[in-house]
């Protein structure tokens, strides 16, 4: 028997029980053998997943996953609890738990037809909608999270934000007050969107383990690839006016750009993956 839950909001671990079938709730993935450890910089294949192995003994689990499964334990939702639910969870063939998020635009209210059967009009019954595959796959057997993106994730495993380095607003600020940054056009923290923050934690880094000699190297090569960012000889520094100009800027600190061999082309890589020696 396969099994739907949903966890309650603001709560520490307070189950409902959706619904129990024989057939799967959640459709597994074929490919959770090909994984990756977690990389900011690093852009998952369509093949690829994300993996935490000996995840229930990481501070990123959570107690539902350490405990034994047992339905009789939950009481049965009731339709007015739905806007409680923080996230769903399918217990599938005593081995996999099937996490997906629970956002209201999951619950669709509208006039539909019912194709079942004779069309009927249907009011004020509203629908469900769960995903064909799960945001993440907890399998007890390999004792490993699976995952694809790190934000759909963090509020079903609050503790697992200590992987997604989103800057904070100090951090934000300081990194745009970098000597070699001149802000303008009123661009400041506020301006500054999720991805371009999860950069910045990224580029923190990477700058703290650079020489000065590196620095200038760095400089000069993203002035070579970023033209757009227009530079100050005088002061040393790239004018940032938008999250476009951040984004270029934070991509030539990683070193995103380069040009190939065989037709001279500049590109862009969007994910990186370190070679072994």
């Amino acid at each position: 028997m396969n099994y739907l839950i949903a966890k309650k909001k603001r709560t520490n671990n307070t189950y409902y029980l959706v619904l129990s079938q024989e057939d799967r709730i959640y459709e597994l993935p074929n490919n959770l053998l090909n994984i990756k450890a977690y990389d900011t910089n690093y852009k998952l294949e369509d093949d690829e997943w994300f993996g935490i192995q000996d995840f229930s003994n990481s501070n990123y689990s959570i107690p539902f996953l350490t405990q034994d499964f047992n339905s009789a334990e939950h009481h049965q939702i009731i339709n007015n609890q739905y806007n409680t639910v923080k996230f769903f969870c399918s217990y599938q063939d005593e081995d996999d738990y099937c996490f997906q998020k629970f956002i209201f635009s999951n619950i669709i209210s509208r006039k539909w037809i019912s194709l079942s059967g004779e069309p009927k009009i249907k009011v004020n019954e509203p629908i469900l909608i769960l995903k064909s595959i799960p945001e993440a796959v907890y399998r007890k057997s390999t004792n490993t999270l699976y995952f694809k993106n790190l934000s759909d994730i963090k509020s079903i495993f609050p503790e697992i934000i200590e992987l997604y380095k989103e800057a904070t607003d100090e951090e934000t600020e300081n990194f745009l007050n970098s000597e070699f940054i001149n802000l303008n056009d009123g661009f400041d923290k506020t301006n500054v969107n999720t991805a371009n923050r999860k950069r910045i934690s990224m580029a923190i880094e990477t700058l703290a383990k650079l020489e000065e000699e590196h620095k200038v190297q760095i400089h000069n090569y993203i002035k070579d690839y970023c033209p757009e960012l227009e530079f100050s000889e005088e002061d040393n520094t790239f004018s940032i006016g938008n999250e476009e100009h951040l984004k270029n800027l934070i991509f030539g600190i990683e070193q995103r750009f380069y040009t190939t061999i065989v037709g001279n082309e500049r590109r862009l890589a969007n994910s990186i993956s370190k070679l072994e020696n």
